[in-house]
C-alpha cells in the first residue's frame, strides 16, 4: 500500500527493489554479484527514474526529523522510551505529508529491507549514486540547508548530553569553557553559516579538519567511559546516555562529511550509510526487541562479568581444590539437611498457602545466605556462575577449541565433586536421622501415606518431576544474574565507600572497623541478595502454583533427594521398584538442574559478548 502521492512513476525502481528482496542475501558476495548483473539488465530506465526520484524527493520531502531523530534516542529515559515504542506499535503516529517516513514506506515497504541494504557493498553503492547526476541547484541548495539546521539541533542536543551529571561526573578534567561539546558547536556553527553565504560552494579545509579532530576527541572521551565501566560498573540510565551520545557523533560525523564533502568518492561512501541507517531505523522503530538488545548489552556483560568471577571460586583446577571443594560441598549438604527438616516442621504449623510459602522462602534464602557465609558449596548454583567463566575464557584466548575444552572438562568435573559432596551426607544423614526420630523416639517424620505421597510426587511417570526441575534450572540461573547485577550495583554506586562514610556508622566506629563493614558488603551483598532470591523463589513456588491452580512447582536434587531418604525410612511396605525409580529420578532431577542451569546462562553470557545463542550452543560443543 503506497503512503505518499508522488509525481513520477517509478515502476521500474520499484519492481528492481522487489526483485532484489527475493535475492537470496546470505551469501554477501553472491548478492552483491547477482545484485549488479540486475541493476545492468534496466540500468538506463533505472538511471533516469532515479534521478527523478531524488529531485522530487529532495524538492518535496522534510529530511530535518529524519536526520535529527531517526534512529536516535529521546531524552524521555529507557522506561519511557520503551512505553513510547509500545503506544506508536499499537497506534502508529499520524505524521505530515511531506515527512521522510512515508517516502522510505513507499519505496521499502517490507519491514526487513534494511538487512539486504546493509548488504550492498561499497562499489555497488557508489555505482548507484554516480548515476545520479542531474540534481536541480535549487533542490540542492534546499538539502543542504536541512542538513545543516539538522547539525544545529544535533549539536545543541549532544552538547546538553556532556553537562548530564550522569556523563559530566565521569570528565572531571573538563571545565564549561574548555569543553570540546561547545567547542564543536561554535565550530560547525560558523561552518555552516559561512558555506549558506556561498551556497555551499565554498568550503574552508582548514577549519573542516578542526571540526573532524573535535568530533574524535568528544568520541574519545565517551570510548574512555565504556573501559570505565568495566571497573566502575554501569546501570540503565548510565548506558541509555552513552547509546544516545553514540547516535548523536554517529550522526553528526556522518552529516558533516557529506554537507562539507570536498572528495566525491567519500560523499558516496557516507550517502549510502546515511541511506541504509535511515531505513533501518524505520523499520525497526518501533522495535522493543533491538532496543532491547542494543541497550542492554553492556549491562548485560558486566553482570556476567561478576559472575565470572564468582564462578571461578567454583572450579577445581587441580586435585587440592577439588578436595577443598568436596569438603565445602559436605557442608552445603550438611545444611541442607536442616532446611529438609526445618521446611517440614513449618508445614506441620498449617499456616495458609501465603504464609506458609513466605516461610519456605525464609528457610531456602537464610540457609543458602548461611552456606554462603560459611564457605559451603551447593553444587546446583554452580552452573549459572561457571557458564559466565567459561564464555569469558573463551573470550579471553584465542585457541579457543582446545582452551574451552579444557576448562569445560575442568567444570564439569568438579560440579561431579560438589554433587558428592552434597550427596554423601544429605541422603545418608537424612536417612539416619530419620531412623534415630522412628526408631529410637517413636515418632516418624512421615507417616505412611505422607512417606508414600513424596515418592510419588519425585516419581518419573506419575509426576512432573523432571518439568520441574527445568523450572528449577531457571531459578537456579537468575539467581546467578541476580547476584552479577547486585555485584554491579554496588561497585557502580560506590555502596562500600558509602556506607564507610555513613555518619552513624563514622561516630559509631573506628576507621579499621567501618572499612571491614564497607568491604564485608562489597564482596557479600550480591552473593546475599541472589541467595535470599533463589531461597523465596524454590520455597514458594509450590504453594504459589497450588494457590493459583497451575503445574507450578520446584524439584532441587537436594532437597528431594533428603525427602526420599526421609521417606525412605517411614514407609512400612518397601517396595523395589517403586524405590529404584524415584532414586533414579532424583538422578535425572540433578542433571535436569544442572543443565537447564547451565545452558540458560551459558546463552547469556555469550549473548552478552555479541553471540546468538546457536554460536553458544556451538562453542560449548567446540564446533565454531
Amino acid at each position: 500500500m503506497e503512503t505518499v502521492n508522488l509525481k513520477g512513476n517509478y515502476s521500474v525502481l520499484k519492481q528492481f527493489i522487489d526483485k532484489t528482496r527475493k535475492l537470496n542475501h546470505s551469501n554477501v558476495d553472491l548478492f552483491n554479484e547477482l545484485f549488479v548483473n540486475q541493476w545492468h539488465e534496466h540500468s538506463n530506465k533505472l538511471k533516469v527514474e532515479l534521478n527523478e526520484l531524488v529531485n522530487e524527493l529532495f524538492d518535496n520531502a522534510f529530511f530535518v526529523n529524519a536526520f535529527a531523530e531517526y534512529g536516535i534516542n529521546s531524552n524521555n529515559g529507557f522506561s519511557s522510551e520503551i512505553i513510547t515504542k509500545i503506544k506508536h506499535k499499537i497506534l502508529p503516529l499520524s505524521l505530515p505529508k511531506e515527512e521522510l517516513s512515508h517516502y522510505i514506506q513507499y519505496l521499502f515497504n517490507d519491514a526487513q529491507d534494511y538487512l539486504w541494504l546493509n548488504k550492498i557493498n561499497l562499489n555497488n553503492w557508489k555505482m548507484i549514486l554516480g548515476c545520479i547526476d542531474n540534481i536541480d541547484l535549487g533542490v540542492q541548495l534546499k538539502i543542504q540547508l536541512q542538513i545543516g539546521n539538522s547539525l544545529t539541533i544535533l549539536c545543541n542536543r549532544l552538547t546538553n548530553l556532556g553537562i548530564d551529571r550522569s556523563l559530566s561526573a565521569k570528565f572531571p578534567t573538563i571545565d564549561d569553557l574548555g569543553s570540546p561539546f561547545f567547542k564543536l558547536s561554535n565550530q560547525l556553527d560558523t561552518a555552516i553559516n559561512t558555506s549558506a553565504k556561498h551556497n555551499f560552494n565554498e568550503i574552508n579545509h582548514a577549519s573542516i579538519e578542526q571540526i573532524k579532530k573535535s568530533i574524535d576527541e568528544i568520541e574519545n572521551l565517551f570510548i574512555s567511559i565504556h573501559k570505565d565501566i568495566k571497573e566502575s560498573g554501569t546501570s540503565l540510565h548510565l548506558i541509555f546516555l552513552l547509546k544516545r551520545a553514540q547516535q548523536h557523533i554517529e550522526r553528526i560525523k556522518l552529516l558533516t562529511y557529506i554537507l562539507f564533502n570536498y572528495n566525491p568518492e567519500e560523499g558516496k561512501e557516507f550517502s549510502s550509510k546515511i541511506i541504509t541507517k535511515l531505513v533501518q531505523a524505520e523499520q525497526l522503530k518501533t522495535s522493543i526487541s533491538q532496543f532491547f538488545k542494543t541497550h542492554t548489552q553492556i549491562l548485560a556483560f558486566r553482570i556476567v562479568s561478576h559472575t565470572s568471577k564468582k564462578g571461578e571460586d567454583y572450579i577445581g583446577f587441580n586435585k587440592s581444590e577439588n578436595k577443598a571443594l568436596f569438603r565445602s560441598a559436605m557442608g552445603g549438604g550438611l545444611v541442607v539437611v536442616l532446611l529438609v527438616y526445618i521446611k517440614h516442621l513449618i508445614h506441620q504449623l498449617h499456616f495458609s498457602l501465603f504464609f506458609e510459602g513466605i516461610l519456605f522462602g525464609l528457610n531456602y534464602g537464610l540457609g543458602f545466605v548461611a552456606m554462603h557465609l560459611l564457605h559451603f558449596t551447593l553444587a546446583t548454583k554452580q552452573p549459572a556462575l561457571t557458564a559466565s567463566f567459561i564464555a569469558e575464557s573463551i573470550e579471553k584466548n584465542d585457541e579457543h577449541h582446545t582452551k574451552s575444552k579444557n576448562v569445560l572438562i575442568q567444570i564439569i568435573r568438579s560440579q561431579v565433586v560438589s554433587l558428592l559432596g552434597n550427596m554423601v551426607v544429605v541422603i545418608p544423614l537424612c536417612f539416619i536421622t530419620s531412623y534415630f526420630f522412628y526408631e529410637i523416639w517413636n515418632t516418624p517424620v512421615f507417616d505412611d501415606k505422607a512417606a508414600q505421597n513424596v515418592l510419588y510426587k519425585n516419581h518419573l511417570f506419575y509426576s512432573l518431576s523432571l518439568f520441574y526441575a527445568g523450572i528449577t534450572g531457571i531459578f537456579l540461573s537468575l539467581s546467578g544474574i541476580v547476584i552479577g547485577y547486585i555485584d554491579n550495583k554496588v561497585v557502580y554506586s560506590q555502596i562500600g565507600l558509602r556506607i564507610e562514610n555513613h555518619p552513624k556508622i563514622v561516630k559509631k566506629y573506628h576507621p579499621e572497623k567501618r572499612k571491614k563493614i564497607a568491604i564485608f558488603f562489597e564482596n557479600n551483598l550480591g552473593a546475599i541478595t541472589g541467595n535470599l532470591f533463589l531461597g523465596f523463589s524454590l520455597g514458594m513456588a509450590g504453594n504459589l502454583g497450588e494457590f493459583i491452580g497451575i503445574p507450578f512447582d520446584i524439584r532441587h536434587i537436594t532437597i528431594s533427594a533428603g525427602n526420599f531418604s526421609i521417606a525412605l525410612v517411614n514407609m512400612h511396605r518397601q517396595d523395589i521398584a517403586l524405590i529404584s525409580t524415584v532414586f533414579l529420578t532424583v538422578i535425572l532431577i540433578g542433571l535436569i538442574n544442572i543443565i537447564v542451569s547451565f545452558v540458560i546462562s551459558f546463552v547469556l553470557a555469550c549473548g552478552s559478548r555479541g553471540l546468538s545463542w546457536r554460536e553458544s550452543i556451538k562453542i560449548i560443543f567446540n564446533k565454531r
